[in-house]
Formats: structure tokens, C-alpha cells, sequence
């Protein structure tokens, strides 16, 4: 009796699995848009995978292709998510978003000239999206940011060595810092236009480029 109980489990195993050889693209499809609704992104993206497994020489459903990206960004599996809303795109699927997401993959694999080529491309299809002029503006202030804090530190330092008496302002030290300050203060500047660029009425941009304007002239 116990040889027959296992036999029937050792069968029910082979038809089980029999079954599974036996589902459809359209079926783990299906499967794998129920768990992408769960948010279950990396069953989601092994059912997808199973699915295009069965897809044969057909040509591939273009929502499958997105959803497998959508999966692979969610799963911090970025390289394989360029690649995918890479493919997205070029079969015209979402691919505004696609693109958002691409850029946003390489910025979480800290490939900074990947993430602004990106942007760009992104903004060459959709020239009047705000936010991808935002996104990329953002980018040019921050670089700004940098020379301008270093001008402004510098700045500081030769004030508090005067405040401390080492030196005074009509002195070559303080002149020196001065035009060390000057000099990161101009690099700063054609950053910032770029910025202006794609946002003219950036706040942020604006104040400062009046800012190193007026150390540049003072």
C-alpha cells in the first residue's frame, strides 16, 4: 500500500510539472501581470521570463517587454533594465517613460555622463516636457553648485584669517584668495546658463548667477 501511496505521488509530480512544460506564453503572461500587481517584481520577472521562453518566433508583445524592465528597475537589477527599456523603446511602447526610467537606472549605477545623455535623448522626443528640463537643469546646478561653493569657501577662509589678524584685505594673501575665488566663481557661470537653458525662470539658477556675477565684478 505504501508503494502504491508513493507511486501515485511520484505520477501526480510528473503531471504536475507536465503541466507547467504545458502552459502557454499567454498563460505565464498572465501570471506575471497578476504578480506585478501584487508588486511582486521578481516573480513577476521569472514568469515574464517563462513566458518569452514559449514565445517562439513571433513578434514579442511590447507591454511584456516594458513590464520586464518595470520588474527589473524594481528589483535594483539595473543593467538589465537599460536593456530592456532600451528594447521598449524601440518598439514605440511607452517610451517617453522608458526613457525617464533608463536615465534614472543609470543614476542609480552612479554613471553620471550616461544619465544626462540619456536625459537629452529623452528630451529630443519629447522637446516641451518640463519635467525632463527640470531633471536636467538640476543636473547643471548642482555642477555649478560646486565651483560655487568652492569660490565661496575660499572667500571665507581669507576673511577669517583677516578677522584673526594674519593679514589684511590690502594684502597679497588676501588679494591672491580673492582671485583664486574669482577664478571658481567664472567656471561656475556658463554651468548655470546651461541650466538657464532648459529652465529660464529657475529660481535657484538665477540667484546664482547674480551671486557669482557680482563676486566676479566686485
Amino acid at each position: 500500500m505504501k508503494r502504491f501511496f508513493l507511486a501515485l505521488v511520484f505520477c501526480f509530480g510528473i503531471v504536475v510539472g507536465f503541466a507547467q512544460d504545458e502552459k502557454s506564453a499567454i498563460e505565464f503572461t498572465n501570471e506575471g501581470n497578476d504578480a506585478l500587481r501584487a508588486k511582486d517584481y521578481a516573480k513577476a520577472l521569472q514568469l515574464y521570463d517563462q513566458a518569452l521562453g514559449k514565445w517562439g518566433d513571433a513578434p514579442k508583445d511590447t507591454a511584456l517587454v516594458y513590464h520586464m524592465a518595470v520588474c527589473a528597475y524594481q528589483i535594483k537589477n539595473f543593467d538589465r533594465a537599460i536593456t530592456l527599456f532600451d528594447e521598449a523603446v524601440k518598439l514605440n511602447y511607452k517610451k517617453e517613460t522608458a526613457m525617464l526610467y533608463k536615465a534614472n537606472s543609470y543614476k542609480s549605477l552612479k554613471k553620471d555622463e550616461e544619465y544626462v545623455k540619456t536625459l537629452e535623448e529623452a528630451l529630443a522626443m519629447s522637446p516641451d516636457d518640463s519635467k525632463l528640463k527640470g531633471m536636467l537643469a538640476k543636473v547643471y546646478l548642482i555642477d555649478a553648485n560646486v565651483f560655487f561653493t568652492s569660490g565661496a569657501k575660499i572667500l571665507k577662509e581669507a576673511a577669517a584669517d583677516v578677522a584673526a589678524n594674519k593679514y589684511k584685505t590690502t594684502d597679497e594673501p588676501y588679494k591672491q584668495a580673492e582671485q583664486k575665488a574669482k577664478g571658481e566663481f567664472k567656471q561656475a557661470l556658463p554651468i548655470i546658463e546651461k541650466a538657464l537653458v532648459y529652465e529660464p525662470e529657475n529660481a535657484t539658477a538665477k540667484q546664482l548667477k547674480a551671486a557669482c556675477e557680482q563676486y566676479v565684478k566686485g
